[in-house]
């Protein structure tokens, strides 16, 4: 019995050890591409999702704003629709993932009408139980490295994609500032004319779907509302609408036509600035009428940086 007991004891020795080390292996290579936005702590955040997963990056901006001393380093913790959005988790979240004591961070809010739904019917409670089965809600480990909480409760592959990664893009170039790159061109593809048309459609056809089965939430606009008005007390706040296609913005507007006011008076009461890119994609390539492709994604941010610089020089005279 005592030998059998002590085979038991080695046996789950091993066997935790194995684990350990491909959660360590792991997470030295590539884990997925919202890994690194729970790898550190921010002194400013991107908030939002998607498009400012995929259009933002956080280097430009804290290179183009430097003589504004804002600290670092500025994370982009936006994550897809089907993750996050506004809400009292989100809100939570942001708490926990920044520095104590802040008071100079740089927060940039990106909104879309798919910022502020939910499944039809849900109420405040409904909601929040949505979003703690969401990657926010599995996990409470926000600013380490290496983060096990989160592969252990987030990274839906076996272990051994340590040794052999099988989910990763060649195009996809996953930033430790959490920033996730899309490239035209990588070692195994390019992005075609006829790879955007289909992904268009499929982007057209995935929001018309979740027109049939969610609507504007107010519990999640609350928190935006409270988002903003929390994050004032630690920094400069700006809400953008990021450029999209226009086919993808006419279905935004037949949902929400007001939407741009509405934005607009909320950052007029909440005295913050509102910056609308929805109409100008002619100067922007996606891969998808919706995500901007790298090189738009940084022009992009540094046209974002520029009309700050502005905003802020003008609001100090």
């Amino acid at each position: 019995m005592k030998l059998f007991l002590v085979k038991i004891g080695l046996f789950f020795l091993l066997f935790g050890a194995t684990y350990l080390f491909f959660m360590n292996k792991l997470s030295n290579s590539y884990v997925d591409e919202n890994y690194n936005k729970f790898t550190q702590e921010a002194g400013g955040l991107i908030i939002g999702l998607s498009r400012a997963n995929h259009g933002l990056s956080p280097d430009i901006l804290e290179t183009k704003l430097e003589e504004f001393k804002f600290e670092k380093p500025l994370i982009n913790f936006a994550i897809d629709h089907g993750q996050t959005q506004f809400g009292e988790l989100y809100l939570n979240s942001i708490k926990r993932k920044l520095k104590h004591n802040g008071t100079k961070g740089l927060y940039i809010l990106s909104v879309s009408p798919g910022s502020f739904t939910a499944p039809k019917n849900m109420d405040a409670i409904e909601v929040k139980d949505l979003d703690q089965k969401r990657i926010l809600g599995k996990i409470n480990t926000l600013t380490e490295h290496p983060n096990f909480d989160y592969i252990s409760n987030c990274y839906p592959h076996s272990l051994y994609n340590a040794m052999y990664p099988t989910n990763k893009w060649d195009n996809l170039v996953a930033h430790t500032n959490g920033w996730n790159e899309v490239k035209l061109k990588s070692a195994t593809h390019t992005i075609s004319k006829q790879d955007i048309k289909e992904w268009k459609q499929q982007a057209i056809d995935y929001y018309k779907k979740s027109l049939q089965e969610e609507v504007y939430n107010a519990n999640r606009f609350q928190y935006f509302i409270k988002t903003i008005s929390y994050l004032k007390e630690k920094g400069t706040v700006v809400l953008i609408r990021m450029p999209i296609d226009q086919d993808m913005l006419l279905l935004e507007n037949e949902t929400w036509f007001d939407f741009n006011k509405k934005i607009d008076s909320v950052a007029e009461n909440q005295n913050v600035v509102y910056f609308d890119y929805s109409e100008k994609l002619a100067d922007y390539q996606t891969f998808d009428g919706s995500h901007l492709l790298s090189e738009s994604a940084q022009q992009f941010t540094e046209k974002l940086s520029e009309a700050i610089k502005t905003h802020l020089k003008s609001a100090a005279n």
